[in-house]
């Protein structure tokens, strides 16, 4: 260990980043679906991987109007000429009617023409028919999932499935064991229930949950636009919520379950002869081989892909595979190619009003130019995509982005760039953190506010009923006086027992009040005390200092190093494990009046009151060595686990000026930084800051590396153990 480290900031080392890129990709992009035209019918016989459609009963019109949403994929103008000649003649019964109608508004919607969509928008809600309603939802949140409004998307789409739901008890659910029935159904009665629009919802809630960072509900709404699909009989539906479905059960490490989902997919889209749905399903299978790290299987899936894209005229298509391509390029890199595949498809992108696939390819945009070097350039494409996850409220998508830009940044030599970056993803990171815990406080609350509202309801109840005994008895009184007696008695008995029940229930409001503050307090993973607490514990120590005293003790910024590859490779619940083991770890490293807080997502913050800087210093290497020198199992295999730590004893030698704790974490906070822009898996601490007032302090928060360089702040810097191989 020394004072000085060996290796200044100029010579850094960065190992290639990995970060989630097909993320973004399937988050606000590839939301435009295109349909079969027209597919084949498949005897169950044939579906060995998955239950089988009979489509030969289904109503030829549906096919046709099907058929024309493909087109009004790419020629929008050419479909609405086809919808008004269909409108013209062959819409009979008022489902047809709904159909056409909403066929038009969704058309125009998918090609950002709001004003225009809006007029059939407004048709189907002067149907006044819930079916009709539903579809005028559905085209209104596609208009804002092509703005890129995914926010405004949702609750649009969920009143529209809960409309036709409404409508259509015999709709299915998404609960599993329901295919089979399905199967045997009557197509035609899903679309007198307008399935296109009950469909058309879960695409877009897909998006949403998947943005939300909630891939189980993106998962459901996956599977249960397969069940839609089953029940309408429509094959190419199925192929693409198949397709779908596949990749979310791939994101959730359930390989197994998805590849029969996969073998149906690919085998329906090539009976179908429809050039787009085979690319479509192929681009799937490349999402799922990116996803493993098969760039084999990867480049062969897009090379034929593209040409079938080609073969169906669909530009647009096109487009969404070179979006993906530009995805993969980056996560590869490979920043120049990716940025011509952004190139050829931003142009369509923008002809079609499509922000969803113009947000992803501005992201990509950016991280391609700041690897060419064009730094400048690629923090403008950053600030436009913040700005418009920003809009949408898409909080865990914003933290992904910046967590992508910093990387990148920081692999360009742009450390306070990367800093400034890092540091907005983990007030980001802690929202999102303090969002849920509100959100499970909420449900507890409100569950007890219900409890207490029965027990009031059950008491009223009791009241009365002793009130009309009471009633009951004084119309008695001068014939049975004997009876009257005993009612008397049960009444005092009953008045005794409520009482005693009231106090119960004031005694159990108490205790769960208490719980509700207990649990306030704590992270409901891993059991650590949470920002809440800490906050408390802070205000406590202000008040017995009093004003003026400054923050006395010793911080520790413990951050997992390279925490998305474990979910990325093993899962969210591995992930998990691998927090509440660390959490585990960092308690047994530390002493027994110390307080240990999940700060947030993979980050640990130690406090020690009145601790001597030798003695932190001995901590931050005791946790080093505690939490890297074992590897975590997960599933029975061995993962390797370090940490990067940054810390400090306050107040600073050799001016000693008096912090508030908000600066104190500030610094600290640098030293961590510093800590992982140095390779990871070490500690760096600081031993001393030349800063004997305010402006000099803050002259070393605004450039830190700089100060380093200049030796205005002296750090210790002490390597973690040898990471054990995975």
């Amino acid at each position: 260990m020394k004072t000085m480290p060996a290796q200044r900031p100029g010579a850094r080392r960065h190992p290639p980043a990995r970060a989630r890129r097909a993320l973004a990709a399937s988050l606000l992009a590839l939301g435009c679906t295109l349909l079969a035209a027209g597919p084949p019918t498949v005897r169950a016989d044939e579906m060995a991987d998955g239950a089988a459609i009979d489509a030969a009963d289904v109503d030829p019109l549906q096919v046709r109007i099907d058929r024309l949403l493909r087109l009004g994929f790419d020629r929008p103008d050419d479909a609405l000429t086809g919808l008004k000649a269909i409108d013209a003649g062959d819409a009979a019964s008022r489902a047809e009617r709904i159909a056409l109608l909403q066929a038009r508004a969704s058309v125009l919607a998918q090609s950002g023409r709001a004003q225009d969509a809006g007029i059939w928008i407004d048709a189907l809600n002067a149907l006044d028919d819930p079916r009709a309603q539903a579809g005028a939802k559905v085209a209104r949140a596609q208009l804002a999932r092509t703005a890129g409004r995914l926010d405004l998307a949702e609750p649009l789409a969920q009143s529209a499935l809960a409309t036709l739901r409404a409508a259509c008890p015999e709709m299915p659910d998404g609960e599993p064991g329901q295919a089979d029935a399905l199967v045997k159904a009557d197509p035609r009665a899903a679309h007198e229930c307008n399935v296109r629009a009950a469909w058309d919802a879960t695409q877009i809630l897909q998006r949403y949950w998947q943005a939300k960072g909630a891939p189980t509900s993106a998962a459901a709404q996956a599977q249960l636009g397969r069940d839609l699909a089953l029940w309408a009989a429509d094959n190419g539906r199925l192929a693409i919520s198949s397709a779908d479905l596949a990749w979310r059960l791939v994101r959730s490490d359930k390989l197994d379950a998805a590849q029969p989902l996969l073998r149906q997919a690919q085998r329906l889209a090539v009976r179908s002869g429809d050039p787009a749905l085979q690319a479509q399903v192929k681009m799937a299978q490349a999402r799922i081989a990116n996803r493993r790290d098969d760039s084999d299987s990867v480049r062969r899936l897009t090379d034929e892909a593209l040409p079938l894209a080609r073969q169906a005229h669909s530009p647009r298509l096109e487009a969404e595979l070179e979006t993906f391509l530009s995805d993969v390029h980056v996560r590869q890199h490979r920043p120049a190619d990716a940025l011509r595949a952004v190139e050829r498809a931003m142009p369509v992108a923008r002809r079609h009003r499509d922000m969803g696939i113009e947000l992803v390819l501005t992201n990509n945009a950016g991280l391609a130019k700041i690897g060419l070097g064009r730094i400048a350039e690629g923090k403008q494409d950053l600030a436009r995509v913040e700005q418009l996850a920003s809009d949408a409220g898409l909080t865990a998508l914003r933290a992904e982005v910046l967590r992508e830009y910093d990387a990148a940044l920081a692999t360009a030599g742009d450390l306070r760039g990367a800093l400034e970056l890092y540091h907005r993803e983990r007030e980001l990171n802690a929202q999102t953190m303090s969002l849920a815990r509100d959100a499970a406080l909420k449900q507890l609350r409100q569950r007890n506010d219900r409890e207490r509202k029965q027990r009031d309801i059950d008491l009223l109840a009791r009241d009365n009923e002793l009130k009309s005994v009471e009633i009951a008895n004084r119309d008695l009184m001068l014939r049975i006086w004997a009876v009257a007696g005993v009612v008397l008695a049960l009444s005092a008995a009953t008045v005794l027992l409520l009482y005693r029940r009231v106090r119960a229930t004031n005694r159990e409001l108490v205790a769960s009040e208490a719980q509700l503050r207990v649990q306030s307090e704590r992270d409901p993973l891993t059991n650590l005390a949470n920002r809440r607490q800490f906050l408390s514990v802070m205000h406590a120590e202000q008040a017995r200092g009093g004003a003026g005293a400054g923050f006395e003790g010793a911080l520790l910024l413990v951050d997992i190093d390279h925490f998305k590859h474990v979910n990325d490779g093993h899962g969210h619940a591995a992930g998990d494990l691998v927090l509440c083991e660390v959490a585990k770890r960092l308690n047994e490293a530390v002493r027994g009046d110390d307080l240990v807080v999940r700060w947030g997502g993979e980050e640990f913050l130690v406090l020690a009151l009145k601790v001597p800087a030798a003695q932190a210093e001995q901590l931050a290497e005791r946790v080093l060595k505690v939490i890297g020198e074992r590897p975590v199992i997960v599933d029975g295999r061995p993962v390797a686990v370090t940490v990067s730590i940054g810390y400090a004893r306050f107040p600073l030698p050799p001016h000693v000026l008096p912090l508030g704790w908000e600066q104190a974490i500030n610094l600290t906070d640098m030293a961590l930084y510093t800590a992982k822009s140095q390779g990871r898996n070490k500690s760096v601490g600081i031993v001393a800051a030349d800063a004997p007032a305010e402006p000099a302090l803050r002259n070393i928060e605004a450039d830190f590396e700089r100060a380093w360089q200049d030796g205005r702040i002296t750090l210790k810097i002490a390597p973690g153990p040898l990471a054990l191989a995975a």
